[in-house]
């Protein structure tokens, strides 16, 4: 008999078995498992006292380590992650210690870095970690490797920062020129070409808005851009900022309100309590926060009101900015603060914007420490919540007194003379 022959069933009868064939396990099990053993994220499992119960190939090449060597071990021994200082996170830190402890799903963390064992080789992760049940049985940990992402992101960030700065002297230019035109003391013209011209000098503002925003978006992404972190008594801070938006809001016909206290809090006599809450933040970066929060409320909001307010308990500081605008309908909220993202529906459409405002925002707001999110329906309104730690009366006096002291040491080296000064013997 050939190589390739094999005995052919008559009609009626049933093939022959081939040899040595093995059965394929379709059971649900098996196939989880073969899953879990294709797949290149790298996936590990944990139980809720710390311990690996299962790695599949792929977290095994991540971590440098071999299945057994992962298994019924603690998580924190053999899971080495590092911050982007290059410190390793304390297990107080570490995300998979903080789902369990909390028994809560953790979104995406991109700023970690996992090291192998057997390398020593640093790979930038996502990590997201899920638990199982609602009783915290075991915890879903998927390592991602995302160094091809962060490097293309780099090149579009390199793009970017490159072209804006480009073409933001030719707008520059153009607006410098479209000034002149509207001046009556430079130019005349008429009435029709003067309207035309607004117009061309509104959009040329609008792009220099944009690149403006690019390379801020650019900066912010490559480090560029740090916070200055300073205490402040954060009510007076956020009522003056909210407040040099009064005009634009009285402008577009909407109403207005400032107020603060305690999240619970309760009016005594029709007068709302006031508090002095400190946090540590950065002014500037506040500022645009805020800034870009309200336009936003005044923009989408074509009647009613714009609200802000700052609350506090004992550990966080709330920044409230609320409206009566058109709102977002529930399965868009979870991209509002995606880079060059716009709700795109018949109400939107007319609005102009970059979307890269809410992604500066939360950009600024992490690189403080803080927290935001949205909350919304379709056609009710919007609010948008920052979160920042607060600090005791103490800590903030402590810290006042530890800057003042920093700016003066600096003013001091500033006026010290110089080898060079002709006054100096």
């Amino acid at each position: 008999m050939g190589l390739f022959s094999r005995k052919t069933a008559k009609v009626g009868e049933e093939p022959a078995p081939v040899e040595n064939a093995k059965p394929v396990d379709t059971t649900r099990s098996n196939l989880n498992e073969l899953v879990l053993q294709s797949i290149h994220e790298g996936v590990i499992i944990v139980d809720k006292n710390g311990n690996i119960q299962l790695a599949n190939p792929a977290a095994c090449r991540l971590l440098g380590r071999s299945a057994d060597e992962l298994t019924k071990v603690y998580y924190d021994s053999v899971i080495n992650l590092l911050d982007k200082t290059g410190q390793r996170i304390s297990e107080g830190r570490n995300p998979i210690g903080l789902a369990i402890k909390g028994n809560e799903y953790k979104e995406e963390t991109r700023d970690l870095d996992v090291v192998a064992a057997d390398s020593n080789k640093n790979t930038p992760v996502s990590i997201i970690i899920t638990p199982t049940d609602s009783e915290g049985s075991n915890f879903v940990v998927t390592f991602r490797d995302i160094a091809q992402e962060l490097r293309e992101e780099r090149e579009r960030s390199d793009f970017i920062s490159t072209a804006s700065h480009e073409m933001r002297t030719p707008v520059a230019s153009i607006r410098g020129y479209l000034d002149l035109v509207l001046n009556p003391a430079t130019a005349t013209i008429d009435d029709r070409a003067r309207s035309f011209i607004e117009k061309a000098q509104e959009n040329s503002k609008h792009l220099g808005r944009l690149f403006q925003d690019l390379l801020d978006t650019s900066k912010l992404d490559d480090g560029q851009i740090k916070p200055r972190m300073e205490p402040v008594e954060i009510v007076d801070l956020v009522k003056n900022i909210s407040d040099a938006q009064i005009p634009k809001i009285k402008e577009k016909g909407l109403g207005y309100q400032f107020g603060s206290g305690s999240v619970d809090q309760q009016l005594s006599g029709g007068k709302r309590i006031e508090q002095v809450i400190y946090a540590s933040i950065d002014p500037d970066f506040l500022t645009e926060i805020i800034n870009n929060l309200i336009e936003n409320a005044i923009k989408y909001t074509p009647a009613g009101w714009v609200t802000v307010n700052v609350r506090a308990d004992n550990y966080n500081v709330q920044i409230v900015v609320q409206d009566t605008g058109i709102g977002i309908a529930r399965e868009e909220l979870s991209h509002v603060f995606q880079k060059f993202y716009r709700v795109d529906n018949r109400d939107t459409r007319e609005i102009g914007g970059t979307g890269l405002g809410l992604y500066l925002v939360k950009q600024r707001v992490e690189a403080m420490n803080g927290r935001i999110w949205a909350e919304s329906q379709q056609g009710q309104g919007t609010r948008f919540i920052v979160l920042f730690p607060r600090i005791s009366q103490e800590q903030y006096a402590q810290q006042r007194f530890l800057l003042d002291n920093q700016v003066q040491q600096d003013m001091n080296k500033q006026k010290q003379p110089t080898v060079s000064d002709p006054l100096m013997p």
